[in-house]
């Protein structure tokens, strides 16, 4: 058996991005093509 969970099984990503609402920020800032700094999602 693994020692870490899988981050692509659904539950995984729901517990880590679920309670941690600035991780999904960092996310999908990351992934997004934004143009400018100010585009970027600040909130949930």
């Amino acid at each position: 058996m693994s020692k870490y969970l899988d981050p692509k099984a659904d539950l995984t990503f729901k517990k880590v991005f679920g309670e941690h609402r600035d991780l999904v920020v960092s996310f999908l800032n990351a992934l997004l093509p934004f143009d400018s700094p100010e585009e970027e999602i600040k909130e949930v």
